[in-house]
């Protein structure tokens, strides 16, 4: 086995007599120059928008809308989870106690929405993370050995508690990657154009219900954080954009 390092994926190549892929093109990442090799097997590893992004760039005269995508569907379909909004609040019992560490491990609120019926005017639902932390801060009065000695001794304020929204997005056509016409990277590939939507509705009420939840709990100071403008690819677990199935008319990939 040869290791390459610092080399950027071009595209795979296809070979038009044999009726499939041959190589990839790789260009180096310092001289910007492009080689290409050759297998019997090709592995496409490279995360799911790098994927998606590889194939795509993959054009032949048999395949001029990027390697195996002849109904058009290869980058679309895109999958991914749901971290946008936050939900936060105090508890002013337990004084007496704190943890080892920064917090406690985190604990887990499973999906009750939409379990064994259809009940809101979303798919689906979601799950929650919960936390729970002394808030910590230092007596920053005082000067020169009086003031370190203050911010040495660290005091606890109350419980901070909180929670996060995860939901795993419903693959729609509307969810996709594709290839720039315009803008390229350093090395000469097209950038990624994404379009994705979050499901508003289900945002809503996540507020909504953790809000009565931490409300009946006894939490005090409860707020809710959401960040409209945050860009879904910040957080994690992409998927999808070629797609699996039965019918070639659907899926790019066989079952």
């Amino acid at each position: 086995m040869t290791l390459r390092p610092d080399s950027v994926v071009h595209s795979i190549i296809y070979d038009e007599k044999k009726g499939k892929a041959s190589g990839v093109r790789v260009i180096d990442a310092h001289t910007k120059e492009m080689t290409e090799y050759y297998a019997k097997v090709i592995f496409v590893n490279a995360s799911t928008v790098n994927s998606n992004m590889i194939l795509l760039n993959s054009t032949s005269s048999r395949f001029q809308q990027g390697l195996g995508n002849d109904n058009g569907l290869m980058g679309k379909y895109l999958g991914f989870h749901n971290f946008r909004t936050t939900i936060s609040g105090e508890y002013e019992g337990f004084l007496d106690s704190t943890t080892a560490g920064i917090r406690p491990n985190g604990s887990y609120i499973p999906r009750f929405r939409n379990v064994f019926k259809q009940e809101t005017d979303f798919l689906q639902g979601y799950a929650s993370g919960f936390s729970a932390s002394r808030i910590t801060y230092n007596d920053r009065s005082g000067f020169g050995e009086e003031l370190k000695e203050n911010l040495m001794q660290k005091k606890y304020g109350n419980w901070r508690v909180g929670s996060h929204m995860m939901r795993e997005t419903i693959p729609k056509k509307t969810n996709f990657v594709t290839l720039d016409k315009d803008l390229k990277d350093p090395y000469g590939i097209p950038q990624a154009r994404i379009s994705v939507a979050y499901d508003e509705k289900m945002i809503k009420d996540f507020h909504e219900q953790l809000t009565e939840m931490y409300t009946l709990a006894g939490f005090t100071n409860i707020r809710t954080n959401d960040k409209p403008d945050k860009a879904p690819w910040l957080d994690i677990y992409e998927m999808g954009g070629v797609r699996m199935g039965k019918d070639p008319k659907t899926s790019l990939l066989n079952k």
